[in-house]
C-alpha cells in the first residue's frame, strides 16, 4: 500500500512538472507574441514595410475653401497623370512614339518632339511594375490616348489648385506653391493657416522586392489610395467682399494712396464679414505682378495681407479706446473739462494740435470732435502708465488675434515700465504704439457690442468627410462695463456728427466712429504730408456690422476726413441697402 502511494506521487509530480514546463514555454511564447505585436508594432511592420519600393506619390485632393454660402473660393481643376506598366508594354518604342505625337504641343520644335520621344522610350524601358509617364495631362488629350487601346497605360487624377474668383479675397485665401522638397503647401491665408486640414494625406504606388532590392516578377505594385484633404468653410460674406473690394480699388486710385485696406465683422459674434487689401493679385497666377500693382508702384506689398500683416501707427482712432478706458476707471465723464491754452511740453518735447489750433475751456465730447492732441494727453496722464497699459492690451493691442491666417504680426506695445512722459502723452493719442487694422476694429467692437473682447473668426467650420466641426464664437473677455460702452457708442456718435467726419456724414444713419490721420515717421522725424488715414466705426442703432477703412500715404489729401471717411460711408451705404438695414434718423425733404 505504501508502494502505490509512492509510485502516484512520482507521477503527480512529473504530471505537474510537465504542466509547469509548457506553461512556461508559453507564456515566453505569448510575451513574444505580445512584444512583436503591440511593443515593438511600428518597428516590425516597417520591416514588412520595406519590401516594398516607392515608386510613386498620389497627390491627395486639396479640400476646398468655401464662404458662408457655400461658394468655392479655392476648388480643384483636374488634370492627369499618365501611366504605364512597363511589363504589360508589347511595344516601348511604338507606344513611346505615338504618345509623343498626341502630347505633342503645336508650338513645339521638331527636337522637342524627338526628345519627348526618348524620354517616353527610356522610361517604358525601366525595370519597373510602374512607372509615371507624363503629368498634367488634359482631358483631350487622355480620350485621344485611351481610343489609341494600348495594354499598359492608365490614368489617374491630378488636382490643380482652381480659384474661380481670380482675385476675389485674395490675401484671406493665401496660395498653394512648392516647399523646397517640391511638396506642394499652402503659403499665407487660409491656405497656410489650414494647410494641415486641406492637404489631406497623398497615397503612394508601392512596388515589392525582394531581399536584394531586386523587382519581384510576380509581386507587381501595390496602391496605398490618398485621403482627400478637409474643406474649409468661412464666414466671408460673398457679396460684401465684392463690395469692399469695388469700392476699395477706386478709392486707392481716386486719391493716390499706396495701397488700402477694408475690414468688415460682426461687432457681436466677431465674424470676418469681408477683408480686402489693394493693390492684389491672382492666387492661381501668384509668382505673377498684375498690372494693377504695376499701376498703383506697390509690387512689393500685393501679396501680403496688410490687415493682419502690416502694422502702423493708427493716430488718432486710439483717442477711442483711451477715453474708454478712463471713462470705465472713472477718471472723467462726457462733462468733465480741460483747458486747451496752447502746446504742452512733456520730458522737453512739445506736442500740439493736429491743425495748430486752441480752444480754451474744452469737454470730452470737444475732444473727440476736435480730436484734440493735448486733451487725449491730459486724460492719458490722468490714467497713467500702468493703468493705460493695461487696458489696451485688454482690447486685445500688443498680441496676434489668433484668426487663422498665416502671417498676422502682434503690434507693438513697449513695458510700461520703459514710458516717459512724453511716451504716454503721445501713445494716448496714437503714436509710438502701432497696431494692425485687424486689431484696431476688433478693439473698437469692444464699444459696439457692451464691452466684450471677442475672438475675430474666419472660419466657420471644418468639413471632414460627411463630419462638420463647427467653430463656435468666442468670448475672451470683459474689457469695458456695459454703462461705459453705451457711453462710447454715444461719444463716439457725436465725434462724427459734431467732428470732420461731419461733411460726409450719411443722412439718415446715426454713425458712432472715429478719424485717424497718423504722420508716418521718415528718418526719425514725422512727414506732415505722409500720413496713415483711418476711419472706423458701426452703425450706432443696429451694429449690424463694423468696418475699419485704412489708406497709406494718399496723395489727394493727408487728411482721414477727406480719404477714408468718404470711402467708408460709401461702402457704408450699400452695406445698409444689402442687408435691409432700415434708417434710423427721419430726413425731411
Amino acid at each position: 500500500m505504501q508502494k502505490t502511494h509512492k509510485q502516484s506521487s512520482g507521477a503527480h509530480a512529473r504530471i505537474n512538472f510537465f504542466i509547469a514546463c509548457t506553461l512556461f514555454v508559453m507564456g515566453i511564447f505569448l510575451f513574444k507574441l505580445f512584444t512583436i505585436q503591440v511593443l515593438q508594432h511600428e518597428k516590425y511592420a516597417a520591416m514588412a514595410q520595406s519590401q516594398y519600393w516607392s515608386l510613386q506619390q498620389i497627390p491627395a485632393k486639396r479640400g476646398q475653401i468655401l464662404t458662408k454660402d457655400g461658394f468655392a473660393l479655392a476648388s480643384n481643376s483636374i488634370a492627369f497623370l499618365l501611366f504605364a506598366q512597363p511589363k504589360l508594354i508589347n511595344d516601348s518604342a511604338q507606344t513611346a512614339n505615338d504618345l509623343a505625337a498626341i502630347l505633342m504641343k503645336k508650338d513645339q520644335a521638331d527636337g522637342d518632339f524627338a526628345a519627348l520621344e526618348k524620354e517616353l522610350h527610356e522610361k517604358l524601358l525601366l525595370d519597373l511594375s510602374w512607372v509615371a509617364l507624363v503629368h498634367g495631362v488634359t482631358e483631350e488629350e487622355r480620350k485621344e490616348i485611351e481610343q489609341k487601346n494600348i495594354a499598359g497605360l492608365g490614368f489617374d487624377e491630378e488636382p490643380i489648385r482652381y480659384y474661380p474668383e481670380k482675385t476675389l479675397a485674395a490675401h484671406v485665401l493665401g496660395f498653394v506653391g512648392k516647399d523646397d522638397d517640391g511638396n506642394e503647401r499652402g503659403y499665407f491665408g487660409i491656405e497656410g493657416g489650414y494647410d494641415g486640414d486641406l492637404r489631406g494625406r497623398p497615397g503612394r504606388i508601392l512596388e515589392e522586392r525582394d531581399a536584394a532590392g531586386a523587382p519581384i516578377l510576380v509581386g507587381g505594385y501595390r496602391r496605398v489610395n490618398s485621403i482627400d484633404g478637409r474643406d474649409i468653410e468661412l464666414t466671408i460674406d460673398r457679396p460684401v467682399q465684392y463690395i469692399i473690394e469695388k469700392y476699395l480699388k477706386a478709392g486707392v486710385l481716386a486719391y493716390g494712396a499706396v495701397s488700402g485696406s477694408v475690414i468688415v465683422m460682426n461687432p457681436v459674434t466677431g465674424d470676418v464679414l469681408a477683408m480686402a487689401n489693394y493693390p492684389t493679385y491672382d492666387p492661381g497666377k501668384y509668382t505673377e505682378v498684375s498690372a494693377d500693382t504695376k499701376e498703383a508702384s506697390s509690387a512689393v506689398i500685393e501679396k501680403r495681407n496688410l490687415s493682419i500683416s502690416e502694422t502702423y501707427e493708427p493716430g488718432s482712432v486710439m483717442k477711442a479706446l483711451t477715453i474708454a478706458s478712463a471713462v470705465d476707471a472713472g477718471k472723467v465723464t462726457p462733462a468733465t473739462t480741460f483747458t486747451d491754452a496752447g502746446p504742452v511740453v512733456y520730458s522737453d518735447y512739445t506736442i500740439d494740435n493736429w491743425d495748430g489750433k486752441h480752444y480754451g475751456m474744452q469737454n470730452i465730447v470737444q475732444l473727440l470732435q476736435k480730436s484734440n492732441n493735448i486733451g487725449a494727453a491730459w486724460v492719458g496722464h490722468l490714467l497713467g502708465a500702468n493703468t493705460l497699459s493695461k487696458y489696451f492690451k485688454n482690447f486685445g493691442l500688443g498680441a496676434v488675434t489668433n484668426v487663422g491666417l498665416e502671417g498676422e504680426d502682434t503690434g507693438t506695445i513697449r513695458n510700461y515700465e520703459d514710458w516717459t512722459d512724453i511716451d504716454l502723452a503721445t501713445i494716448s493719442f496714437g503714436q509710438g504704439i502701432s497696431a494692425t487694422p485687424l486689431q484696431m476694429l476688433n478693439a473698437v467692437n469692444v464699444i459696439a457690442n457692451g464691452g466684450f473682447l471677442m475672438q475675430p473668426r474666419i472660419v466657420a467650420r471644418v468639413h471632414d468627410n460627411g463630419d462638420v466641426i463647427d467653430i463656435p464664437e468666442k468670448e475672451l473677455r470683459r474689457v469695458l462695463s456695459k454703462e461705459t460702452a453705451d457711453t462710447m457708442v454715444d461719444l463716439l456718435t457725436k465725434a462724427v456728427e459734431g467732428g470732420e467726419s461731419k461733411f460726409f456724414n450719411i443722412r439718415n444713419y446715426r454713425i458712432a466712429g472715429k478719424t485717424g490721420t497718423a504722420q508716418i515717421p521718415v528718418e526719425g522725424k514725422y512727414d506732415p504730408t505722409k500720413t496713415n488715414a483711418t476711419f472706423v466705426g458701426f452703425l450706432a442703432a443696429s451694429k449690424k456690422f463694423s468696418m475699419i477703412v485704412r489708406l497709406d500715404r494718399p496723395s489727394a489729401s493727408p487728411y482721414a476726413s477727406e480719404t477714408a471717411v468718404p470711402l467708408w460711408m460709401q461702402i457704408t451705404k450699400e452695406l445698409a441697402g444689402y442687408y435691409g438695414i432700415p434708417p434710423d434718423i427721419a430726413v425731411s425733404n
